[in-house]
Order: C-alpha cells, then structure tokens, then sequence
C-alpha cells in the first residue's frame, strides 16, 4: 500500500498552483495593456443616412417649421462667417428627432457627427480631442446626465465642470493642466431639461424645443416615410397610422416597418394590413395606448375607487400599488418612464398627493376599454 502525499508534497503542488495562477493573471493584464483601444469615431455620411426613415436636410423634416427655421437661420450665420456653430440644446420627449437634428446639423454643415450618450467622461473627452477637428459636430444624448455630480464608476475628476469649461473656453482641465479643444459644436439632448442647472442652460445659445407633432404632420410623415420604402399606403391607413402614434415619428416609423414586413410584392399597405400591424403585432388602442398603459387605466378604475367624504368618488393608487396590480412586480421606474408619461399627457391621469388619480377623461376612458374600446 502506497503512502499519501506528504504535507510538503502538497505545500510545492499549491505553489505551483499559485505561480501559474499569478503567471495568467500577468498575461491577462499585458493582453490588456497591449490591445489598441479604439476611439470615438465619428458617424460617416453614410452611416448617418442608413436609416432610411431619417431625414438628411432641414427641409426634408416634417412638424417643426419653428426650430428647423431658427437652425436653419444660425447655421447660415455661422457659414457666413467660417465660425463653427454656437452651441445647441434640444428639448424634447423620446422618439420626436432630437437625434435627426443632430445628425441634420452635421450634414447641413458638412462636418463629421460624433455620437456618445451622457455622461461622457474625462478619459473619453481626451480621446475626442485627439481625433475631433474645428467645426466638427459632438452630439451627447441625455445631457442631463453630464451635470450630475455624483456618477458610479466615474473618476471624480470626470464633474460637470470639465464640461463646462469645454463648453465655455474650448479648454479641458486636467490633473496635468489645461489643455485645448477643437472650437466643436455640442449639440445636447435632453428629455429632462429640469434636470440642467442654469449654468449648463446658459451655455447652449441655440434651444429649439421640438413642439408636438400634430395628426397632420404624422400623417405626412407616414405618407413619406412609405415611399422611401417602397410602399403605397391605401385611403385611411395614414390616419390610422398617425392617431395611434401618440405623437411620435419613432412610433409611427415603427409602425411603418412593420407593415412592410406584412405586405406583398405589390407593396400596398391595406386598412387591414394597418390594423394587424397596431392590433395584433403591437397590440396597442386605436389611439396608441399600450397594453400596460390599458392595464393602469382598468386597474385604477378597477380596483381603486375611493368614496371621499361628501359623496366624491376617487380612482386613485400609489405608484407601488399600480406597478404590482398591472404585474410589474412594483417595478415603479417602469410605470414612471413608460407607462404614465403619455396617459399625463393625454389628460387620462393626474399626480396627486395620494399617488396617481383617475381624471374625468379617465375615467372614460377607462369605461371604453372595459367594453373593448
């Protein structure tokens, strides 16, 4: 019978162990040194065009007669003079072409257009010096993010003011000193201009809001949109297109999509086509309520009536209430960034101390869906 492993076999085996386990990690780490990162590269011409429901030209944008003129009138200032663009900030809801703009700016202007999302930090914004020229376009989607002060997994140094000082002096400051930038163009977006403190605001001389889209707009944007696809809308399918857009070209371009995935080699888009394509794909209302926008209305009609003193009758639920009646397991930012916007918007419900309340209009509403309208 053969003796086990002495203690001082097994002390050289778990050595060895180690050894190669700190032998990998080294490779791993000069892998990691020695692999290129990329850098930000802007969006080509064509890249910015692929999407074939996004328009290139101010005039090619249909509903914002008000900001495509105020750009349009700037951006010719700024040609006439070889300056480079002052900068921009968009305000808008999601979906209604805040990143059409952009990219519509950079074509006007014949520029290159880099994309990032906020909040961009200091390492990024060194690499953007390197590779950005005078003139050039950077685009920060949810710029909001950029001035908040407290970011995880952000270096310190990475605050709103390294920004602001590029936005104010073209200038970065870094623990080396401060070094200069490229006189770009920053055209933010945001969907919560609440969120921007003045100093952020004041920087941004050019502030085209994007006004609501009216059903007209939608409807020629639907019309538009079918032919850069290849398909002919029948009577009707416009409108219906439109009413359940909720406002949005995002939406009625998605819409658009799907019916040409539905169609047959004639390309015609049917009132039939149109109506599988809202109710049955994306199973939305006539007027584009969502099934969970649907479901909020029935429940807090449903099963939050309130009898107040004096006879009034309320509809009304916490937001932890809702989100776990509708089956979002109180997952409360879903109905906050998804659910509500639009039913606010649209007059169905209102914030209330209480929680969330059914309006008049509401509760109509509510009413309508219980009979399966």
């Amino acid at each position: 019978m053969s003796a086990g492993p002495s203690l001082s076999d097994i002390g050289i085996e778990r050595d060895q162990l180690r050894a190669r386990d700190r032998e990998l990690a080294r490779q791993q780490r000069e892998a990691a040194a020695t692999t290129a990162k990329e850098p930000p590269k802007p969006a080509s011409a064509s890249e910015r065009s692929a999407n074939r429901l996004r328009p290139e030209r101010l005039a090619d944008i249909i509903g914002q007669p008000e900001a495509t003129e105020l750009v349009g009138d700037m951006i010719r200032s700024a040609k006439s003079r070889s300056e480079p663009l002052d900068h921009v900030l968009l305000l808008g809801p999601a979906g209604t072409g805040k990143t059409t703009f952009a990219n519509v700016i950079a074509n006007e202007l014949g520029t290159r257009c880099f994309q990032m999302a906020a909040p961009v930090a200091l390492d990024v914004l060194l690499e953007l010096r390197d590779e950005m020229n005078d003139g050039d376009i950077l685009f920060v989607d949810e710029i909001h993010q950029q001035a908040i002060m407290e970011r995880r997994g952000k270096e310190s140094i990475s605050t709103p003011e390294v920004f602001l000082s590029l936005l104010e002096d073209f200038t970065l400051a870094t623990r080396d000193g401060v070094l200069a930038f490229p006189r770009i163009t920053v055209v933010g977006a945001t969907t919560d201009p609440g969120r921007l403190p003045d100093p952020f605001i004041d920087r941004f001389p050019i502030e085209p809001a994007l006004a609501p889209y009216s059903c007209r707009a939608l409807e020629l944007m639907a019309e538009s949109n079918a032919t850069q696809l290849g398909l002919t809308l029948m009577p009707g399918v416009a409108e219906l297109f439109a009413g359940a857009a909720r406002g949005t070209p995002r939406i009625l371009g998605n819409y658009i999509r799907n019916a040409e995935s539905l169609v047959g080699s004639d390309g015609y888009v049917v009132k039939e086509i149109a109506e599988r394509v809202l109710f049955k794909l994306n199973r939305v209302t006539a007027d584009g309520l969502t099934r969970d926008m649907q479901a909020m209305l029935l429940f807090m009609y449903e099963k939050c009536k309130r009898n107040i003193a004096g006879g009034e009758v309320r509809y009304q639920a916490s937001l932890n209430t809702i989100a776990t009646g509708i089956g979002l397991s109180r997952d409360t930012k879903a109905i906050v960034l998804r659910v509500e916007p639009y039913l606010i918007q649209a007059g169905y419900v209102q914030l209330g101390s209480g929680g969330r309340l059914l309006t008049h209009d509401g509760i109509w509403r509510a009413r309508q869906l219980q009979e399966g309208g």
